[in-house]
C-alpha cells in the first residue's frame, strides 16, 4: 500500500508539472529564439516568390545590410535591386577608344585631304597588296585591305612601311586585346582553324596537347585524333591546376588519374600515346620546370613541337612562359614577340614559333646543377608557405606557385646602333634564313580549335572575365529536395526530379562571382525568365545593351535523364567520397554526395543542351572536407578554406 501511495503521489506530480507547461505556452505570447529565426529565415524573401535561396541575396546584400537570423527585415525587391545593379556587380568594360592608332608610332593623322577618318577601324585600302609579314600577336599577315579580315591594321599606318618596320607592330585586333581588353569580331570560318592544324599530319612532331582541368572533358577536342593521326606521339598538359581545391595531400595524383582517362574516353587517342602528363599552371609557373625536364629527357631533339588544343586553355600563356625559359634559344627570347594572351577565346589565328635550345648533354648538366642548388629554397619556401597557409587560412599561401629561371643567359652581342662610323642597325626580329636557324626545331602555338561543348562563342568579353576564377575554387555546398531546382547563373540548370531520400547534399564548383539560386521545380522556368538578367542570375548581363537577352538561345535539357545510384559502404569507418560530377559545360561541375543505398534522378540544362556529362570518379573526391557546417533554416552551408592538409 505504502509503494502504491507514493507511485500514486509521484505520476500526480508529473501531470500537474505538464499541465502547468502547456498553459505557460498557449498562455505566453513570446517566441522563442529558433522559432524567431525560422520566420525570419522565412520572411527574407518575401519579396522573391518562389526562391528560396539566392547567394547573391545572401552574400552581397546579406552582409551589406549585416542581416541576422532574428532580424525581420525582408530583402529589398527587384525594383530597388535593379538600382543597386551598377554598384554590386562587375564595372563595364572601358568604353571605345577613339584616339587609339595615336599608340602606333608609325601614326601620322588621317590619310585623306579634309582630315576625316574612322575612329574605330581607321581607312582601309583594297589597293594595296598583302604583306608577308605576320603579325606579332597572333600571327595573320598584315594588311590594310578590309577590317573584318585577321591582320588588319588601317592604312594610315600600313602605307609606306618597310617589312622591318611592319615586323615591329601587332594588328588591330590583338593591340585591342592587349591594351583595352576588347574583342574584335574578324571572319574565320571553322575549317581556316582546321586547316592550319592539319599541316602536321606529316610531319613527325611531338604534339603537346593542352587541357582547362576546370572544363573537363569539355576542352578535349574530340576530332584532333583524326587530324594529328593515330600513331602521334602526345604529351597530355592539365593547366589551371592552381585553381583547384586541395581536398587531400594527394590529389595532384588522382587528377592525372581523372586527366588520362577522360582524354583517352573522349579525345580517340590510345593511351599508348601519351608519352607523359604533367600538370602545370601557365600563370604561376607551376609545374614548368618539370614539363621542360621530361621534354628534354624524352622528346629531346627529335622534331618540331606544337602546342595544340581547344580555345582559352591556355596556350598562349604556356607559349609565352616557354619562350623564357631554358626550352628556347636565349638570343630568340628578346627577338620572338609574345602571344596575344586574353580571356576572349582564338586569340591566336596562325601559327607563332621560336627555336628550341637544343638539350647537349653538358646542357642538361647544367641546367640539373641550377635547379639542384635551388631545390633547398623552393623547399623552404614551400614549408613556409603551407605554415602560412595553416596558421592564417590565407588562400593565397595554399595556392599552387612555380619559379620558371633560366640556366644560359648568354646573348650575341650588338653593335651601338647609334654608332656614326659603323651605322649598323639593331636586330629586331628573328631571321630564320641564318644558317645556324636551317636545321633548328622549333615550338609552335598552333590557333585554338572551338569545342561544340563551349559556352565561350555565346559570351561577352565582360561575361567571360567574370565566368574565370581568379583563385583557388571553394565548394559550396546545399541541401536539394526533390522536385527543388538549382540554377546556377543563367548558364546551367539542375532539377532533382526524384530521389529516396529526405533531401540530397551537392556541392558548386564555380566562380565566387556566378550567382546560384534555388526554387521549386515547377516555378523553375518562371523565376528564370523574371530574374535573366538581373543580379541574381547575374550571366548573361542585360547592361546598356538592350538586345542581349534576345540573342540569348536560353537553356534546354537532355534527352535522357540522368540516373545515379550508390550501394552500400564497404568500409563505414571511411570517410563518405562523392559518387561522381555533373559537369556543365564551361560554367563549372556539380558534385554528388549520395547516402548508401540511394538513387537519384536529375534533369540537366544548359544552352542548347551542351556540355553535359557524368564524370566518374569525381575530380574532388573529398570535398565534403572543404565546407563548413550546415546553416540552419537554410538550403546551404558555411564555406570554408579551400584546402586541408591531410592524408
Amino acid at each position: 500500500m505504502l509503494r502504491t501511495s507514493r507511485f500514486l503521489k509521484k505520476l500526480n506530480e508529473n501531470i500537474n508539472c505538464s499541465c502547468k507547461r502547456l498553459q505557460n505556452t498557449t498562455v505566453n505570447e513570446k517566441q522563442s529564439f529558433r522559432q524567431k529565426a525560422w520566420q525570419a529565415a522565412r520572411q527574407r524573401y518575401g519579396n522573391y516568390e518562389h526562391v528560396h535561396y539566392s547567394s547573391f541575396l545572401e552574400y552581397n546584400l546579406g552582409q551589406l545590410n549585416k542581416f541576422h537570423q532574428t532580424n525581420q527585415t525582408a530583402f529589398p525587391p527587384l525594383e530597388a535591386l535593379r538600382g543597386m545593379e551598377s554598384e554590386l556587380t562587375v564595372k563595364n568594360v572601358s568604353s571605345y577608344p577613339h584616339n587609339w592608332m595615336e599608340d602606333y608610332e608609325f601614326y601620322k593623322g588621317a590619310s585623306d585631304e579634309a582630315g576625316n577618318i574612322d575612329a574605330q577601324h581607321g581607312t582601309p585600302d583594297a589597293t594595296v597588296q598583302p604583306s608577308t609579314v605576320p603579325c606579332n600577336g597572333c600571327g595573320a599577315h598584315l594588311h590594310c585591305v578590309s577590317s573584318s579580315l585577321p591582320g588588319y591594321i588601317p592604312s594610315e599606318i600600313f602605307k609606306g612601311r618597310t617589312i622591318s618596320e611592319l615586323q615591329t607592330i601587332t594588328c588591330q585586333r590583338c593591340h585591342f586585346l592587349e591594351h583595352y581588353n576588347i574583342a574584335l569580331d574578324v571572319e574565320v570560318p571553322p575549317s581556316v582553324y582546321v586547316e592550319t592544324i592539319s599541316r602536321i599530319q606529316d610531319k613527325y612532331a611531338l604534339a603537346i596537347i593542352i587541357v582547362d582541368l576546370l572544363d573537363l572533358p569539355s576542352s578535349i577536342w574530340p576530332g584532333m585524333q583524326q587530324i594529328l593521326g593515330s600513331k602521334r606521339p602526345v604529351f597530355l598538359v592539365g593547366n589551371k591546376v592552381d585553381l583547384l581545391p586541395r581536398d587531400s595531400n594527394s590529389y595532384l595524383t588522382h587528377v592525372k588519374s581523372c586527366l588520362k582517362q577522360q582524354f583517352v574516353q573522349y579525345g580517340g587517342f590510345d593511351a599508348l600515346n601519351i608519352k607523359n602528363i604533367s600538370l602545370i599552371s601557365a600563370k604561376t609557373g607551376y609545374g614548368i620546370e618539370e614539363l621542360i625536364t621530361q621534354l628534354h629527357k624524352i622528346w629531346q631533339y627529335k622534331g618540331d613541337v606544337y602546342l595544340l588544343g581547344c580555345t582559352n586553355v591556355g596556350k598562349s600563356s604556356l607559349f609565352n612562359i616557354l619562350l623564357n625559359s631554358d626550352y628556347c634559344r636565349p638570343e630568340a627570347s628578346e627577338l620572338v614577340r609574345k602571344a596575344t594572351t586574353c580571356a576572349w577565346p582564338g586569340t591566336t589565328l596562325q601559327m607563332l614559333k621560336f627555336p628550341i635550345l637544343r638539350p647537349s648533354d653538358i646542357r642538361v648538366y647544367h641546367r640539373f646543377k641550377r635547379l639542384f642548388s635551388e631545390r633547398a629554397q623552393r623547399a623552404a619556401l614551400e614549408k613556409l608557405r603551407r605554415d602560412q597557409a595553416k596558421e592564417t587560412g590565407t588562400v593565397a599561401a595554399a595556392q599552387l606557385i612555380g619559379n620558371v629561371g633560366r640556366t644560359f643567359e648568354h646573348r650575341v652581342d650588338v653593335e651601338d646602333a647609334f654608332a656614326m662610323s659603323t651605322g649598323t642597325q639593331p636586330i629586331t626580329t628573328l631571321n630564320e634564313r641564318k644558317a645556324e636557324y636551317r636545321e633548328a626545331r622549333w615550338v609552335y602555338d598552333t590557333p585554338g580549335v572551338m569545342q561544340p561543348d563551349q559556352l565561350t562563342p555565346l559570351l561577352t568579353t565582360q561575361e567571360l572575365l567574370r565566368l574565370q576564377p581568379t583563385k583557388m575554387l571553394r565548394p559550396r555546398a546545399f541541401r536539394l529536395a526533390p522536385t527543388m531546382s538549382l540554377l546556377l547563373g543563367g548558364l546551367a540548370r539542375v532539377d532533382l526530379l526524384e530521389c529516396n531520400q529526405e533531401y540530397l547534399k551537392l556541392f558548386v564548383f564555380a566562380a565566387e562571382t556566378l550567382p546560384i539560386l534555388i526554387t521549386d521545380m515547377q516555378q523553375a522556368e518562371m523565376v528564370y525568365e523574371r530574374y535573366l538578367g538581373t543580379p541574381l542570375l547575374g550571366v548573361p548581363m542585360a547592361g546598356e545593351d538592350e538586345t542581349r537577352l534576345q540573342r540569348w538561345p536560353g537553356l534546354q535539357c537532355m534527352e535522357k535523364d540522368i540516373v545515379v545510384q550508390s550501394g552500400a559502404l564497404l568500409n563505414r569507418q571511411a570517410e563518405k567520397q562523392l559518387n561522381c560530377d555533373i559537369t556543365l559545360s564551361s560554367a563549372g561541375w556539380l558534385g554528388l554526395l549520395l547516402p548508401e543505398n540511394s538513387e537519384c534522378t536529375w534533369r540537366v540544362w544548359t544552352p542548347q543542351a551542351t556540355g553535359i556529362y557524368v564524370r566518374k570518379p569525381a575530380l574532388i573526391p573529398q570535398a565534403d572536407r572543404l565546407v563548413g557546417k550546415h546553416i540552419r533554416y537554410s538550403l546551404a552551408y558555411n564555406t570554408a578554406k579551400p584546402f586541408v592538409f591531410r592524408k
